[in-house]
């Protein structure tokens, strides 16, 4: 399976009397983008197109998901296949992408019981600041964003409001990049797993995700992965868009849809692969599961089909917190038992500097190989900023009863839990940890 991947690199943004791609400057006719959508919006009553770049005062809050713009131009199916048509697996051919642009999703999504599935997951705030000192927590801070805010029609479910702002999303990211059809990319990369060298270590990733109900769903070919077995993926699948993020409970440790097509720890092993690592594929898998007992089968699937893949090393990464920490700890153990070396990338807790209780909800003594991606028990105070996208207030403290203080004023939190991508585990990070 070949994939090529052809880059387009965006420089600016502008809204225009025309939508089109010319000399890295993407024009958009707002009026022109709506009516196309417009058929999506069954519960949307309306949006907005905003434009936020790097270096501005500005915030964006509200976020929910954001995707990486990209148009499939040769190849069995489409991008983010499952949606708009036929479930295909894709990975083969050739695929354009808008490089340093998003689309990103805004809406102040309901509160109420019926648009949570439990009390903790309900549709926390996200926060995205341009400058300041949480800028570098998310990789969007060094994007030119295009910013879709919804006006949610009153009375529809939440898995009403949630197919459409999706669905409204994903085609605005496929009409704006199939304007590149028929231009010359700024840079082509081919990506194929085929060739091994018997010399170098086989290695798998391990790509855990979270679903457990709407707003906090994980979608597989355009399905949620409620009932998933441990699947085998080969890597170009989740670079042609098999995965698409439908998670909006906690900013911290989302993985928003950008970082399943661009992730991280999957292009850095591409890199190696061949050089110092034999990458022998992506093994898709569940996190949250309900019981003890379904982490322990889910944990022995992943091990299983790493060793049917002949792997010597095995990266396990996962998204979310709480109990997601056991599902990745009780595969690490298996992966171990199996003589299959493991490790890991994660957030840790533990207090300010570091020393108060634990650093992750859960931990085995085969989990020898940990690397740190920061700490999200650090307080950090947001600057006041000249513009605000995606609302006047911030929505805060539910379980309190709310709190709404002004979206663009300076504003301290004792946690990262709100900032997007904080504690995101995907490894796009720049934080670390390093013994001296």
């Amino acid at each position: 399976m070949k994939l090529k991947r052809q880059y387009f690199d965006v420089k600016d943004v502008i809204f225009s009397d025309k939508t089109q791609y010319k000399d890295g400057v993407l024009s958009i006719n707002e009026e022109e983008l709506l009516e196309k959508i417009r058929p999506l919006m069954k519960s949307v009553t309306d949006v907005d197109f905003e434009l936020v770049k790097p270096g501005e005062s500005a915030r964006i809050v509200h976020v929910l998901d954001t995707i990486q713009p990209m148009y499939k131009v040769e190849g069995i199916g489409k991008q983010y296949s499952g949606f708009f048509g036929h479930p295909n697996v894709v990975g083969e051919g050739i695929t354009n992408l808008l490089r340093g642009f998003t689309v990103m999703e805004s809406a102040p999504l309901p509160w109420d019981e019926s648009s949570a599935s439990s009390g903790l997951l309900y549709p926390r705030d996200a926060i995205i600041d341009m400058i300041g000192p949480i800028a570098g927590f998310t990789p969007f801070s060094q994007t030119i964003n295009l910013v879709i805010t919804y006006k949610l029609l009153e009375g529809k479910s939440s898995a009403e409001y949630d197919n459409d702002i999706r669905l409204c999303g994903l085609k605005v990211s496929e009409i704006l990049a199939e304007l590149t059809v028929g231009q010359v990319p700024n840079e082509v990369e081919e990506f194929s797993i085929s060739n091994i060298n018997p010399e170098l270590p086989n290695v798998v990733l391990v790509w855990q995700c979270q679903n457990q109900g709407v707003y906090s769903n994980t979608y597989l070919y355009g399905h949620d992965i409620s009932n998933l077995v441990p699947t085998l993926l080969h890597p170009n699948e989740m670079l042609d868009g098999c995965i698409v993020s439908g998670n909006y409970v906690w900013p911290a440790f989302k993985v928003p849809t950008y970082l399943h097509v661009n992730h991280p720890i999957l292009l850095e092993l591409y890199r190696l692969h061949n050089k110092e690592l034999n990458f022998r594929g992506v093994i898709l898998s569940r996190s949250h599961n309900p019981t003890n007992w379904h982490k322990e089968r889910s944990a022995n699937f992943c091990v299983k089909l790493a060793k049917y893949l002949g792997a010597d090393g095995l990266i396990m990464a996962w998204e979310g917190g709480g109990n997601a920490a056991v599902d990745g700890m009780l595969t690490i153990q298996a992966a171990e038992k199996n003589g299959i070396k493991a490790s890991t990338i994660t957030f840790e807790f533990g207090g300010v500097d570091g020393t108060e209780g634990i650093l992750l909800v859960d931990d085995v003594p085969e989990a020898d190989a940990i690397i740190s991606g920061g700490s999200i028990e650090k307080p950090y105070t947001l600057p006041k900023v000249e513009r605000v996208v995606g609302g006047e207030v911030l929505r805060l403290n539910k379980e309190s009863g709310g709190y709404f203080p002004p979206a663009n004023k300076s504003i301290t939190f004792d946690t990262t839990t709100h900032f997007y991508c904080s504690g995101n585990q995907s490894g796009h990070g720049k934080l670390f940890a390093e013994a001296y």
